[in-house]
């Protein structure tokens, strides 16, 4: 089993009881054979420099999303069931909240192109951020032996803050909240899952799906429907409370 970990995104932490440099060495603390590979916008090469100077890292021009993933998807093409109530939210929060939203896709992209540039090296990929802190008690090894073993996805998000150390499954079934939707703090998948060309031609017809509806419409959909969701153990840092710090 090869397995690497990928981390991309914005290469930043917005928590004082964490930098980039804690957060990559928890990370590392939990997955401690396998390999590293990261990849973020131009504009944070310097960050990234700074922060991890024995580290090599995929830099790419942030795209220009010309489309918003919430409001410009027709209804007759949404796969969640919870696309309505989500942009409706979006919709309450004002300007701020929409224009916030409006780069949910950016995700998908990078992951896809990081992807792209070891699909021939590994089995099983582990997806996280740089702000992702995990729990001192945590434990995926089961999980990611289950996504080569099983060929499916692990995801994981800490829903409740003061939850942060428990865990427990979300109903995936057919018809349950996350049956189109696979939360995206961690996201443990085969390999094979992802397709790059595919996550850039629903980028191209504006019809790649945000935030976790888009890691369910470009990973589980295509896939038969392979993943499970944990609540718990996983979060960007800005939203761990400072006791789990500890």
């Amino acid at each position: 089993m090869r397995v690497a970990v990928c981390i991309s995104g914005v290469c930043a932490s917005k928590n004082a009881n964490t930098n980039l440099k804690k957060n990559n060495e928890r990370l590392k603390q939990f997955f401690p054979n396998y390999d590293f590979h990261y990849a973020t916008w131009s504009q944070y090469q310097g960050a990234f420099e700074r922060n991890f100077p024995n580290e090599t890292c995929e830099y790419y021009p942030e795209p220009t999303i010309d489309y918003h993933p919430y409001f410009d998807v027709p209804s007759e093409l949404w796969e969640s069931n919870r696309f309505a109530e989500t942009k409706a939210f979006i919709a309450r929060g004002g300007l701020q909240r929409r224009e916030w939203t409006s780069h949910h896709t950016k995700q998908h992209l990078i992951h896809a192109w990081l992807c792209d540039t070891i699909k021939d090296q590994y089995d099983v990929i582990v997806r996280a951020r740089f702000d992702t802190w995990i729990y001192k008690d945590a434990d995926f090894i089961p999980y990611v032996i289950d996504t080569y073993e099983n060929n499916r996805i692990n995801a994981f998000s800490a829903t409740k803050q003061n939850y942060f150390d428990k865990l427990r499954q979300f109903d995936t079934n057919s018809g349950g909240r996350h049956y189109h939707w696979i939360v995206d703090q961690m996201i443990i998948h085969p390999t094979s899952f992802m397709n790059r060309e595919y996550v850039e031609l629903l980028h191209k017809e504006k019809r790649l799906h945000p935030a976790e509806m888009g890691w369910y419409q470009i990973l589980s959909k295509p896939n038969g429907n392979a993943h499970r969701c944990f609540d718990g153990w996983v979060n960007h840092d800005k939203n761990v409370l400072g006791k789990f710090f500890k």
